[in-house]
Formats: structure tokens, C-alpha cells, sequence
């Protein structure tokens, strides 16, 4: 209630949506101090449930399309005080509100029963019903209903129908028919048509409304693609690559497509798919297409014509025939190996393992950050915290940092770079590394963003520090090693548990961890074994310890860092199993491996390893 008087107004909005969310009764002062305050999804529900009852604000708010999800609460509140009036929905729009809510709550069976609601005689009408015309939003929650139910074809049939009865004269005609084509390409891709939803999506792509949705058309497309010959989906990737908005948005694409072709040792087509993707602002993809192809250029395993593709790709110049020599075809295969690194090096790697690789083949920089200058993480008294700042901060000044959370993620579009590294300053003095680093992740990607050192420290912290130095000095592994392998396995939550069972710190199974515990004492460590509790994976001590002891295990088994590495998450064994089948070098063979979490881990944990050294270590 006090807090409703504050002269704060993020303070007096969180009050008021709390005060709301409580559902009990106010007096009328109060009441009417929330609704002054209310913002968001409450101020919508107040507006909508006004004073004389506004059917089509209400009906726009229920249905969730004219502001943000809203909460069960303010839907009901809306709900209630629209029957208090007297008023009242008529069937298919009662039908359409639960319809909604279930599919926004992915209770889509359920959303089902009610979108049936609007068949006539056992089927659906074969011109789109009003409802859906007004709200087109509800085409979306309609397709995904189909997709994800056990419907058939019949939602894909219900809008290729709806779609051919469109005519010009329909409102915003082009808008719809993309939801219609976009949706029941969808339905074919989950049915299994590929040819039909390949179709589907290359004819709602030019009529996307927004380039987020012509990128998620093409996203399908060639996804759908990467099950047909890597030449189809060279040739896809060739046609819809002019059409791309955001590069990253295909990364995941293009690394399932990677794996296939080093999987298949395609060359031709890994060089192919390069030359297609060299000039788009594909920064990840480039730098893990040139690292392999240079790495396979020097490990002879491209030569001949691919090697000439390969060259002419990279603009190394050709060498003249006329004094050409075994000495000149292997500077040739020299220079082209190091052009491709350079790619790789200059390419702007955001998840850092190819540039690091690529840094240390050239000897070249891996972090080039400011040591001096940066911005300050600290408003001056120039520049006081803005009210959303002071309003974030206050959640950690009076103990209360888990309920932040949600107000960071509302507010983080409104606060400066300087107001974002002080959030996560916060977050990280109190012990929530991982939130801490997510919001470091998201501003240091923004346009613009100046680079900080004390921003690289924030995204890769060293909690645990002594423990960690400490036991990676007895186990004789690097410390950047054991910090680049917790901070993947666990952003230094050390009470995490994963869904496979895995506890702690280094993420241990705990049938390894008794495993390795008994080896720490049979060489001479402490007993870990003989408390009646058993083993507190949750402990930091012990678990890095322990989880320390085995990653060097494993490098004693495997005689390789990476290996070890991928051994670490993916399992001794079926790493032997792979390694048995493959003979690539580690860091090739890496591109090879079947599971996408081992093969995303490995570069996950070097390239962090790569940081902490460049960052805490290099220089020592």
C-alpha cells in the first residue's frame, strides 16, 4: 500500500499490478490508486473493463491481441466485471476467448474442442468465419492447434481451402493468406510432406508482413532441406540467401548442415555452401565454414580441383604455370589454407571458439579489448540512476534480488548499456551468475556496443576462484580449463540438477562422482566416501574436486584436451565408439559428432577456456 506513494513510478506500477494480482478487495481510494498506476496487461484489463462495458475492448482484450499475454488474474477480473454489467458474449466469441487462452497455455487438445465450436454441421465452413477476419491472430493459434494435435490433414486441407476462397476484396487479403499458407505449411512439415510444405512456405515468403516471418519461411525451408542431397540444399541456400534479414537467424541451419558435410568428408560442398555465405553477414557460419576448410586444405585432405575452387573462393591469386613447381603448389595450398584462417580470424565469431582457433594458427590477438577508459558500470553524479535502474537496484538493497528477475526482463529494452552492466553487477554480487551473464549476453550484442573489458569479466566470472585454482593446480590442468568447463556445465549455480541427474558445480553424475571419490582416496585424498550422508555433490569443495580430478582423468585416457572434453559430456564410451569409425583430427572430428550437445559443448567449453586465459592468466 505504501508503496503506491512512492515517488517512483515503476515502483507505484509493480505495487499496483501486485495489489491487482492479489485479487482481494479495496477500498475505493485504493482501487482507484491501482488504476491510476496499473501499466501493461492490467491497464489494458481496467480500460477494457471500463465504465460502460466495451464489448469490442474487452473482446480485444481477452482474446490477448492488442497487448501483451495477459495474466489469468486480469482476465478473469475483465470477465467478472463484464457480467456484472449485464453483458455477454455470444457463442463462437465465448468459444474463440477459450480457445485462445488454452492455445496461448499450449493446452492445444483442449483449444481444440472449442475451435470445433465454430463447425457447422460436423464441418467447417468454407469461407473464413468473421471472428478469424477481425482477429486474424486466431488463424495462428487455429494452425497451431492443428500442428500439434493429433488432427491429420484436416487443418492443413481446412486452410489451403479458406485460402483459395480469399479475393481481393477481403480485408488485408495479403496478410492472410500468408497466416494460411505460413500455418498450413507448418501442418504439412509436421505431417511429414515435404515436397507440399517446401511449396507451401516458398509461396508465403514474399507475402510476409514482417521480415522476422519471411526469415522464420526460409528457416523452414531449408531445414526441411537438409534431408534432401547437400546439392538441393546448396542450390536452396543459393536462391534465399538474398532474401535473408538477420544472418543469425540461420546459424543453427547452417551448423547441422556443417556437421553433415565434414560428417560425409564433402568438401565440394562445404567449399560451395562458403562461397554462398561469404558475403552475407553470417559471422558464425563463416568462421566455422573457413576453419574448416582451412584446417582441411593443411591436412591434405582437399586438393586438385576443390582445392582451385576453394582458392578462387578466397581470392588467393593462381600460380603462374609457367614457373609452376612442387614448391609453388605448396605455397598455393599454404596460402590458401591461411586465407581461409583469416576469414575465420576476421570473421566476428560471436560464440568465440573459431576466432580463438583461428587466432592461435595465425598468432594473432584473441580479445582485443580496452584495458583503460571503458565505461564506468557506475553512474556519475552527473548522471544519476534513472528511475528504472533505482527501481531495479532496490531489489538487491533490501534482499529481495529473486524478484527482480521480472521486472529486468520487462525493463531491459528501456535501460542504457551503463544501467545494464550495473543490473548485472548486481545480479552477479548476489550469487545469480547465470542472470547475470544472460543480460551481458544480450547487451554486448547490441548495435553500437563499444566493447569493455570489465563487460568480459562480467559475462565470464570466477566465482569459486580458489577452489578452483586450487584443485586444477593438483590436478594438473589449466584454470582457465576447469572455469571454461563449469561455467558451460552450470553458470556456477551449485545447487543445479540436471534433468539427467547430473549434480553440481561440474554437472556430475553421481555414479561417477562415487567412482572418482574412491580414486581420490585410494591416491591419497581426503575419504569423501565415508560420510553417512554420502556425497554433497551441492558442495563447491568437493564438487570441483572431484569434478576436476575426473576431467584430468579423462585427458589421461583420451591424451587429448578436446577429447577429454567431449568424453566429459557425451560419455567414455560412445566417444570411443565415434573416435573408432573417425580418424579426423580431434578438432575436425568435433564437426563430425552425431549428437549436436556434445558437438556444441566441446566448442562451448574451449572457447571459454580461451577467454579466462586471454582474460586472468595470459600474462602471469
Amino acid at each position: 500500500m505504501k508503496a503506491l506513494g512512492s515517488s517512483n513510478e515503476y515502483i507505484r506500477q509493480a505495487a499496483a499490478e501486485e495489489l491487482a494480482n492479489m485479487g482481494t478487495e479495496l477500498s475505493a481510494k485504493t482501487a482507484e490508486k491501482v488504476k491510476k498506476e496499473a501499466a501493461g496487461s492490467w491497464a489494458a484489463a481496467f480500460a477494457a473493463a471500463g465504465k460502460p462495458a466495451d464489448r469490442e475492448k474487452a473482446l480485444a482484450f481477452l482474446l490477448g491481441f492488442d497487448q501483451e499475454a495477459a495474466p489469468g488474474e486480469a482476465r478473469l477480473y475483465v470477465m467478472r466485471e463484464f457480467e456484472k454489467q449485464g453483458m455477454s458474449f455470444s457463442g463462437t466469441e465465448a468459444a474463440a476467448v477459450e480457445a485462445h487462452f488454452a492455445s496461448s497455455r499450449l493446452r492445444y487438445n483442449e483449444a481444440l474442442l472449442f475451435f470445433r465450436m465454430f463447425m457447422e454441421e460436423g464441418e467447417w465452413p468454407a469461407q473464413i468465419p468473421d471472428l478469424f477476419l477481425k482477429y486474424p491472430e486466431l488463424i495462428n493459434d487455429l494452425g497451431r492447434t492443428f500442428q500439434y494435435t493429433a488432427s491429420g490433414s484436416e487443418g492443413l486441407n481446412l486452410f489451403l481451402q479458406w485460402e483459395s476462397n480469399l479475393t481481393d476484396e477481403t480485408a488485408s487479403p495479403d496478410n492472410l493468406r500468408f497466416r494460411l499458407l505460413f500455418y498450413a505449411a507448418r501442418i504439412a512439415r509436421r505431417r511429414g510432406y515435404v515436397d507440399q510444405g517446401i511449396s507451401l512456405f516458398e509461396k508465403a515468403q514474399p507475402l510476409a508482413p514482417e521480415s522476422e516471418q519471411a526469415d522464420a519461411c526460409i528457416w523452414y525451408i531449408l531445414d526441411m532441406s537438409l534431408r534432401e542431397p547437400a546439392d538441393v540444399f546448396t542450390r536452396r541456400l543459393e536462391q534465399f540467401i538474398q532474401y535473408w534479414h538477420n544472418a543469425a537467424y540461420y546459424d543453427d541451419i547452417m551448423e547441422k548442415f556443417l556437421h553433415t558435410l565434414a560428417s560425409k568428408r564433402d568438401w565440394k560442398n562445404l567449399i560451395r555452401a562458403f562461397d554462398i555465405i561469404q558475403k552475407s553477414t553470417a559471422a558464425n557460419s563463416k568462421a566455422a565454414y573457413a576453419w574448416v576448410i582451412a584446417r582441411a586444405i593443411e591436412e591434405k585432405f582437399i586438393s586438385g580441383e576443390e582445392l582451385r575452387t576453394a582458392s578462387s573462393a578466397a581470392n588467393v591469386p593462381e600460380a603462374d604455370p609457367a614457373s609452376a613447381s612442387v614448391a609453388t603448389a605448396a605455397e598455393t595450398v599454404a596460402a590458401t589454407a591461411a586465407a581461409f584462417l583469416r576469414i575465420a580470424y576476421n570473421a566476428e565469431d560471436t560464440s568465440f571458439y573459431y576466432r580463438s582457433q583461428s587466432a592461435s594458427a595465425l598468432g594473432e590477438p584473441f580479445l582485443e579489448l580496452p584495458q583503460e577508459g571503458a565505461p564506468s558500470g557506475k553512474p556519475s553524479l552527473a548522471n544519476l540512476p534513472s528511475p528504472a535502474l533505482q527501481f531495479l537496484l532496490g531489489f538487491f538493497n533490501y534482499g529481495a534480488a529473486d524478484f527482480s528477475l521480472r521486472y529486468i526482463a520487462l525493463l531491459e529494452k528501456e535501460l542504457s548499456i551503463v544501467e545494464l552492466r550495473s543490473t548485472a553487477q548486481a545480479l552477479e554480487r548476489a550469487g545469480m551468475y547465470a542472470q547475470s551473464i544472460r543480460l551481458v549476453s544480450h547487451y554486448i550484442g547490441k548495435d553500437g556496443y563499444p566493447g569493455a573489458r570489465e563487460d568480459m569479466e562480467l559475462f565470464f566470472p570466477r566465482p569459486f576462484s580458489e577452489l578452483v585454482e586450487k584443485y586444477a593446480q593438483e590436478s594438473g590442468i589449466a584454470p582457465s580449463l576447469l572455469f571454461g568447463l563449469i561455467r558451460t556445465e552450470s553458470a556456477f549455480q551449485s545447487g543445479i540438477v540436471s534433468r539427467a541427474g547430473a549434480v553440481g558445480l561440474t554437472q556430475l553424475m553421481p555414479d561417477t562422482a562415487r567412482e572418482m571419490a574412491g580414486r581420490i582416496r585410494r591416491a591419497g585424498g581426503p575419504d569423501y566416501l565415508a560420510s553417512e550422508d554420502g556425497l554433497d555433490l551441492g558442495d563447491p569443495d568437493l564438487n570441483i574436486h572431484i569434478g576436476s580430478y575426473y576431467l584430468n582423468y579423462l585427458i589421461g585416457r583420451f591424451d587429448d584436451t578436446l577429447l577429454s572434453l567431449l568424453a566429459y559430456n557425451g560419455g567414455m564410451n560412445r566417444v570411443r565408439r565415434w573416435r573408432a569409425r573417425n580418424t579426423l583430427p580431434a578438432d575436425l572430428f568435433l564437426e563430425t559428432i552425431t549428437l549436436f550437445e556434445t558437438r556444441d559443448y566441446g566448442r562451448k567449453v574451449m572457447a571459454a577456456a580461451a577467454v579466462y586465459e586471454e582474460l586472468y592468466y595470459k600474462n602471469r
